[in-house]
């Protein structure tokens, strides 16, 4: 009997877009790692401008622990290390020399725990383990209470597991087979309920759930709330199916895997399909070739939760998709007092409401201007945790870690109240702030 857990707020938006099952194999001239992308990691450099690298070349670690290091995905050469205010690393970019020479890994044919934890910091892929609370990178040195494993994404556009992994189930079983040994809890792996997900279905070594609901559904967040919360004192681990391919194919080939696949989706790209590439790619030579018009907004990661970048920037290392949409900033005539027939509304301001299953084409603009917080129970509707969300924001604003810890800002990190940014009334940055507030307990936990 399938075990299913009903979320019944949120909301599903159906964008235009979407990426066929195609997949094309993309060379990128270009790769970056960029220490931005890791939660609360100090990066030490251990390379420098001009040095040559091998896939698997250690190029900085974290300095409060130096056996977490992130490594170059290609061969080739240091071209720059690029910074920001402060001299804050931003990138180390990697000009690709397409020889894909890698680092030797001596793997133990039966590991056990001490061995899996070294061989993983040895081979930079133990970054792909983050740790709730705070979403940081997993510590070596600890034991979670459980691991999670999200099976699906509910966020708009996002990519369907079943077909990344369809041809990768050995290395999916053996990943799994081998995170089962890195803890003494259980290993949940959530699925949507009432669609065809058997390919990971009759698996070993793990719980399955089923969720059923809309987004957040997807949402890893969402799914260890309801599942199994995370108490005080605890620590819970999480990654998704294809970080766990990379982990089985690393002890079943004796290689180490830095490519994944990627839908190039959004209204804005001619041909939405799959990408093959490998981590840090910069991809703008394909979106150049695809784009409808030039005035865009490429956003590595979804609508909700990306981050903008350049048609020369580079894929974030745990950003699942490239979407690409149009850029806003244009009056119109009569604005909200047109039908609306086109354009997405949550309030059903539009009467776009009356078509559920429309597609719509988005575009950056705010729709409103920024204001006061509003007190009203609008963000109930699409935050389906036991948390007060105005409260914790209000707390998040005034640092009153405290307030902020009662009130359960353990178990969330920003792309949780994504939704909640989405329809804010007052256009609040929600993430924004739920992230300094995370800072803060971090700092002083």
């Amino acid at each position: 009997m399938q075990s299913k857990i009903t979320i019944k707020r949120g909301i599903n938006i159906r964008l235009a877009g979407k990426a066929e099952m195609t997949l094309r194999s993309f060379e990128s001239d270009f790769h970056a790692i960029m220490p931005t992308d890791f939660l609360f990691l100090s990066p030490k450099l251990l390379i420098k401008e001009g040095d040559s690298v091998k896939i698997g070349t250690p190029l900085f670690c974290d300095k409060e622990q130096e056996s977490i290091r992130l490594v170059a995905p290609v061969s080739g050469t240091i071209t720059e290390i690029r910074r920001g205010e402060k001299r804050r690393i931003e990138a180390i970019i990697i000009q690709n020399n397409k020889l894909y020479e890698a680092e030797e890994i001596q793997i133990s044919a039966e590991p056990n725990r001490e061995e899996i934890v070294d061989t993983l910091l040895r081979s930079g892929l133990w970054p792909m383990i983050r740790r709730r609370p705070f979403d940081s990178i997993a510590n070596p040195q600890e034991k979670p209470r459980d691991i999670f494993i999200s099976g699906f994404d509910s966020a708009p556009l996002a990519p369907d597991f079943r077909f990344i992994i369809q041809d990768k189930q050995k290395e999916f079983q053996k990943g799994l087979s081998i995170i089962r040994q890195l803890t003494e809890g259980k290993i949940y792996l959530s699925l949507p309920y009432g669609e065809d997900y058997s390919i990971f279905e009759n698996i070993e070594h793990i719980e399955l759930r089923y969720i059923k609901g809309p987004h957040p559904a997807g949402n890893i967040g969402t799914q260890i709330h309801h599942i199994a919360p995370i108490k005080k004192g605890e620590g819970v681990w999480h990654l998704d199916p294809w970080q766990v391919t990379r982990i089985g194919h690393l002890f079943l080939h004796q290689q180490i895997e830095f490519t994944k696949r990627i839908p190039l989706c959004g209204s804005e790209i001619q041909k939405p399909q799959y990408l093959e590439i490998r981590d840090g790619a910069s991809i703008g030579k394909v979106i150049r070739e695809t784009i409808r018009q030039e005035h865009v907004r490429i956003i590595s990661g979804n609508v909700l939760t990306g981050q903008k970048i350049t048609s020369e920037g580079f894929v974030g290392f745990y950003d699942r998709q490239v979407t690409v949409i149009a850029e806003g900033g244009q009056r119109e005539l009569l604005g909200w007092l047109l039908p609306g027939i086109n354009k997405w509304s949550f309030s059903h301001t539009f009467l776009s409401f009356l078509f559920p299953k429309k597609e719509y084409k988005p575009n950056t603009s705010l729709q409103g201007g920024r204001r006061t917080l509003m007190m009203n129970d609008v963000y109930d509707h699409v935050f389906p945790f036991d948390i007060l969300p105005v409260e914790l924001y209000k707390a998040c604003r005034i640092k009153d870690a405290a307030l902020m810890e009662k009130l359960g800002l353990y178990e969330i990190t920003p792309e949780d109240v994504a939704l909640c940014e989405l329809i804010c009334p007052s256009k609040i940055e929600w993430q924004q702030v739920i992230r300094e507030g995370l800072e803060q307990l971090y700092k002083e936990r």
